[in-house]
């Protein structure tokens, strides 16, 4: 099992990166094979509407994207952390979400499992927390919980699994014990839903 974590915060060590680490190594706990990466250490260039790809298959923006796109195809399961900024996530997370318009024909991310972070300093956790889970909704991927015997399509109306926290001031979050335990659990959710949907 590969899990993925995509940090798409511009500060270094931040409170974004400790919440998808603190689930990943909670997935790796219990045997998964983690990575992560921070989108804004990368070149990513935003997409720019050329649509080449519906007859592609692939983008032709030649940046560091083109690192990210198999290791999401490869990913049995994606966490995506963002801050919060203007009530919404990062331009470095919108940057990757555009890019991920490669995969939309095909739908080649669909029933993966996904888990999103966001961290905000006072406001707008709520409208990032949903920017992200629409994004998974879009391309199909399954949040992470535990899925029982429902649908697929139960799941999807389902209120999906995540961290939302507050935090301003770098590393402030590990104070944040309901925090750092809801990471935990989504790292745990994770390995268990990719579970269930490998015995389905």
């Amino acid at each position: 099992m590969k899990l993925l974590g995509i940090v798409c915060s511009p500060r270094k060590n931040s409170n974004t990166e400790i919440l998808v680490q603190e689930a990943l190594d909670q997935a790796a706990k219990l045997g998964a094979e983690i990575e992560i990466i921070n989108a804004a250490k990368m070149e990513i260039k935003p997409c720019d509407a050329c649509d080449s790809c519906h007859n592609t298959t692939s983008c032709h923006i030649q940046d560091e994207m083109q690192q990210v796109y198999p290791k999401l195809l490869a990913a049995d399961g994606i966490i995506i952390g963002s801050p919060v900024y203007y009530w919404g996530i990062t331009a470095q997370a919108k940057a990757l979400i555009d890019r991920t318009y490669v995969f939309r024909r095909h739908r080649d991310l669909r029933n993966k499992v996904s888990g999103a972070v966001v961290v905000a300093g006072q406001v707008g956790n709520s409208t990032a927390f949903s920017a992200l889970n629409e994004f998974f909704n879009l391309h199909r991927l399954i949040p992470a919980r535990s899925i029982g015997s429902r649908t697929e399509e139960e799941l999807r109306m389902e209120r999906p699994g995540g961290v939302t926290a507050y935090a301003y001031d770098r590393g402030q979050v590990r104070d944040n014990l309901k925090a750092m335990d809801q990471a935990r659990g989504l790292g745990q959710s994770m390995v268990e839903t990719v579970d269930a949907l490998r015995r389905e």
